[in-house]
């Protein structure tokens, strides 16, 4: 279910399971890229470190993205100077133009073969109402002296030379043989259950044993913890992706109306983003303020966040995997009060208020008032309804057999809701999701749906 062209066209490494009790130095929990990318760069401190992942590396956001390596992010500078200002945009563009050239630097030094390939990247429109967007975009990158192109063939667009696209698994897998190869530890199937603190140690429930260790980093891309109150100040988006066998071009291509975007392919094929794009899905963590939270979970303790890379996650994990090993070997950065995780804005975070209200409020609210008949249910459709006076909700598989499920999410105790589209059910509160049957695909939820019988 769910599978990408990357986890298609790649050889997936095998890892172990954690199957004892381990004291180590640093435990890193998520084995997507800013996970293994924070492990690479950790790889030859004085630190042993281990990875830990509760599916397999690579297996969720990083498994599933279009894999630009950019700058350029969509219209985000434009909103960063309205609600902070220039300063900031220009720190923000700073961080990501060094972590591009860091990755292009650790795979001509290790010699990766991930398909790596620069190529210019743009943002663009065809509808007048938008043109406005592209303009300010213009003008910001002129005031921090950054060269753009355009392209004349969309009526408002702006472009940034070697910029770059690659195979994200062939790159992620490669560094996880490095690091292994220099004592670091990867462990699939291990997911974290527990976390308490002791003295100057955290210890971690893991498949029935004890994980303890001095520092502790969450790159899980949505928080399963509630500490720090981070998912409130997040939110998920799932977005299509389609798989194309043809290519019109060798650019990069991120339409800022949603009409259609587009990223080549090395073998005359591409990959599609447009409104009926279906083969496979990501989902990806917002930050209310824009801005991402890579940094100390408080300024007096060793348990550091990742979180909220808004759909740009293969720079921005470089740059957290750059920043979070420098604080923990006590070097400095000039980026660590950029993405420190603790100030937040109001005045961007209203950007995102209404949507997330309305999406609150159904799995609160308007979906516990359902009562339609599953005589009315579709063949591998689903829904949820009242049955003997309890919610309940209903699968109904491609033989008409019915399935019966608990409709309350386990994270926060939302009413969830059938998306026909992908088969899944979908927490519209925190975007938990669960396969046809129940199981857990996608968290903050650590557990499935509840079976019921009838």
């Amino acid at each position: 279910m769910n599978q990408s062209y990357w986890q298609k066209t790649s050889k997936k490494r095998i890892s172990q399971t954690i199957q004892t009790d381990i004291s180590t130095d640093i435990v890193i929990i998520g084995g997507g890229l800013s996970g293994v990318a924070l492990a690479y760069q950790l790889k030859d401190s004085p630190f042993q470190v281990i990875v830990l992942d509760k599916d397999e590396m690579g297996s969720h956001t990083s498994g599933h993205t279009t894999a630009k390596i950019t700058t350029l992010h969509d219209t985000l500078y434009r909103d960063i100077v309205k609600h902070y200002d220039i300063h900031q945009a220009y720190l923000y563009y700073q961080a990501n133009q060094n972590a591009l050239n860091e990755i292009k630097s650790i795979i001509q030094k290790e010699k990766i073969a991930c398909d790596f390939k620069e190529n210019t990247s743009f943002i663009y429109t065809d509808d007048p109402g938008y043109v406005s967007l592209i303009d300010d975009m213009d003008k910001i990158f002129r005031s921090l002296r950054v060269k753009t192109v355009k392209d004349e063939k969309h009526l408002a667009s702006i472009g940034l030379e070697h910029q770059a696209i690659f195979h994200p698994l062939k790159y992620l897998y490669s560094l996880i043989q490095i690091c292994e190869k220099k004592g670091v530890s990867f462990y699939e199937h291990s997911e974290v259950t527990r976390i308490e603190r002791k003295d100057d140690s955290f210890l971690l429930d893991v498949n029935n044993h004890r994980i303890q260790c001095r520092y502790l980093i969450h790159a899980t891309r949505y928080p399963f913890i509630k500490k720090g109150f981070y998912f409130l100040k997040l939110f998920q988006e799932k977005e299509y992706v389609d798989y194309v066998d043809e290519q019109k071009g060798n650019e990069s291509y991120l339409c800022v109306d949603e009409t259609k975007s587009y990223r080549p392919l090395p073998h005359n094929d591409s990959l599609v983003i447009h409104r009926d794009s279906k083969d496979w899905y990501a989902q990806d963590s917002i930050p209310l303020r824009g801005i991402p939270y890579i940094g100390r979970l408080n300024k007096y303790t060793n348990e550091f966040v990742i979180y909220g890379f808004q759909k740009w996650g293969m720079t921005l994990s470089q740059v957290a995997a750059k920043l979070i090993c420098d604080l923990i070997l006590e070097r400095d950065n000039p980026y660590e009060e950029l993405f420190s995780c603790h100030y937040f804005s109001m005045s961007f975070s209203k950007k995102y208020q209404y949507k997330m209200w309305q999406e609150s409020k159904r799995g609160m609210i308007t979906n516990r008032f359902q009562n339609k008949s599953i005589a009315v249910l579709d063949c591998q459709d689903g829904m949820v309804t009242r049955i003997n006076g309890h919610l309940t909700a209903v699968y109904k598989d491609k033989k008409g057999q019915l399935h019966y499920l608990s409709p309350y999410c386990p994270h926060l105790k939302c009413i969830v809701e059938f998306q026909k589209k992908d088969q899944t059910w979908r927490c519209p509160c925190h975007q938990s999701i669960y396969d046809a049957y129940g199981q857990l695909l996608e968290g903050p939820s650590l557990y499935p749906l509840e079976k019921k019988n009838q």
